[in-house]
């Protein structure tokens, strides 16, 4: 995922500092091999600007994220990384970004009842069309998010769109749910 907090899409290794090893010493940047997917190899690509990361990857980073801010909690580990599961594979074309499926997560969680106002700290709304950082300003319904690099931006509220694909990718994972109201997702 773009931002402050990069880690590798594939192992799901921390990029954002300089230490190679977690707490308990354990190397950060080296994948297992039975931890990854079965087209992966051991060379993890280490970059900052992947846009799609691997379940395993996005469950790392989630517990990592989790981690700066409280205690773990194991309850709230399995349902992400079980939700996560899931929505990965429902996820197709701009629904695999991580941003995306971060946000519909934070959305999951919410209505299990777990608090995820820490989550935003940890994603940062990117253009949907070219993953540039937004500009905001004041609309009649609250912040409007414009692109803020170049990309054929028609001047929509970005914001919109990315709620739009947020709520899509729910509402095809967890059909049992009512389809939250792109005003009322937790994250955004």
């Amino acid at each position: 995922m773009i931002g402050e907090y990069a880690f590798c899409p594939t192992s799901g290794a921390s990029l954002s500092r300089e230490a190679h090893y977690d707490e308990q010493g354990r190397p950060e940047r080296v994948p297992q091999s039975d931890d990854l997917s079965p087209n992966a190899s051991l060379d993890a690509p280490l970059t900052m600007g992947k846009r799609r990361s691997s379940r395993r990857a996005l469950t790392t980073y989630f517990r990592r994220c989790h981690r700066r801010h409280t205690d773990p909690n194991d309850e709230l580990s399995r349902r992400a990384a079980l939700a996560i599961g899931r929505l990965k594979r429902r996820a197709s074309g701009r629904q695999e970004r991580d941003l995306i499926v971060w946000f519909a997560l934070g959305e999951r969680l919410a209505r299990d009842g777990f608090d995820v106002d820490w989550m935003t700290s940890h994603a940062e709304p990117r253009c949907p069309g070219c993953s540039g950082r937004l500009t905001y300003a004041v609309g009649p319904d609250g912040p409007v998010g414009r692109c803020g690099g170049s990309c054929d931006d028609t001047g929509d509220d970005r914001l919109e769109t990315i709620r739009e694909t947020v709520r899509s990718l729910f509402a095809q994972t967890f059909p049992d749910d009512p389809t939250p109201d792109t005003d009322a997702l937790e994250l955004l």
